[in-house]
């Protein structure tokens, strides 16, 4: 695709300098961990696991722009919007190995089953592994949150008013329970964006296959949610149109389905191979998509130097490297027997 050379006034609004070289490097980050993952699969698939390749640049304008206040339900394929809000790659991979400093579940949950109660980062609900049982858990926190407001309870945290986002995949949306949370959200009018990443594939089945048409299409059957469809590999417009509806959720309280529509250029498991199920043609139509060298033709056309940009990317890719091995040593699984944790350690 082609590069977007000018930035629209939206975005040149929202969208600093800072901020994009924030999320060139986590975009680097995310990939490194893909490739570092699959050069050591030997390993790494001893515990199943799936990356957001394909789906960084949508996962990582949500991320950056979630505060503390608010709440977060990611799938298994949102390394990229964990990265986004403040975890490190380390932390990450201590859930990958299955060791017990894992700050999500001590080691019990799939890499990129998060759980999370931080002070200085959005809140992430323990959740199911079947996909989209993320759905009404998440629905009835945007409930908890607008019935405290009725009853005129203050939020935990000041500021601005807490949102909720609920990550799934296209095909969990051809569940019922999806159904029952949009309907809800849609009825009582909750603070929820429903973010769909769309890459067409449930597992090894395209979406032809499994639906009748996309999520897009389907939430126009719930009067009051507000669709807003995305081109996820454009990170600066995905950012822009996220950043306003946040705004918008915060301000007026109500719900928006997001329809991303991104590449799958991973496994869709470790387990679950892309040379098992996918062609060549359809392989090569879908990394024609790949957002890192978009955005990397769109930082250099905003004039951002090529030099920093390869020197992020190398920091990146050796920062991932270096941190693969570190937590090895670290023992599997077990009762935690003192009050060590990740943040303690410095990296």
């Amino acid at each position: 695709m082609p590069a977007t050379i000018i930035r629209t006034p939206q975005e040149e609004a929202v969208l600093t300098h800072e901020t994009l070289l924030k999320a060139w490097e986590l975009m680097c980050t995310a990939k490194a961990m893909t490739d570092i993952y699959e050069e050591n699969a030997k390993f790494t698939s001893k515990y199943v696991h799936a990356t957001s390749r394909g789906h960084e640049a949508i996962q990582l304008a949500l991320g950056l722009q979630l505060k503390p206040q608010d709440f977060v339900a990611p799938y298994y394929r949102d390394d990229s919007i964990l990265l986004g809000i403040g975890l490190r790659p380390y932390e990450l991979m201590l859930q990958l190995m299955a060791k017990r400093d894992d700050p999500f579940s001590g080691g019990r949950s799939y890499y990129c089953h998060p759980s999370l109660r931080r002070d200085d980062m959005p809140k992430i609900p323990h959740q199911s592994s079947a996909t989209g049982m993320q759905a009404i858990p998440t629905t009835g926190v945007a409930l908890g949150i607008q019935y405290k407001e009725k009853a005129g309870i203050a939020h935990d945290i000041r500021g601005e008013a807490p949102i909720v986002v609920c990550s799934i995949g296209d095909a969990a949306m051809t569940e019922g329970e999806v159904a029952e949370a949009l309907h809800m959200a849609a009825l009582k009018q909750l603070p929820i964006i429903y973010l769909v990443q769309d890459n067409e594939w449930d597992i090894s089945a395209t979406a032809k296959e499994i639906r009748a048409g996309d999520a897009a299409q389907f939430a126009q059957g719930f009067p009051g949610l507000e669709v807003i469809e995305l081109d996820g590999t454009d990170f600066a417009a995905c950012y822009a149109a996220l950043h306003s509806v946040i705004a918008t959720v915060r301000s007026e309280r109500r719900p928006f389905l997001v329809h991303a529509k991104v590449p799958l250029l991973n496994h869709h498991t470790s387990g679950v191979r892309m040379e098992f199920y996918r062609d060549e043609k359809d392989l090569a139509e879908h990394r024609k998509r790949d957002p890192q060298p978009r955005f990397f033709q769109q930082l250099l056309d905003f004039g951002i130097q090529l030099q920093g940009l390869k020197e992020l990317e190398k920091r990146a890719i050796a920062t991932v490297k270096r941190t693969m091995n570190w937590p090895k040593p670290l023992k599997t699984h077990g009762p935690r027997t003192s009050s060590r944790t990740c943040s303690r350690l410095r990296l």
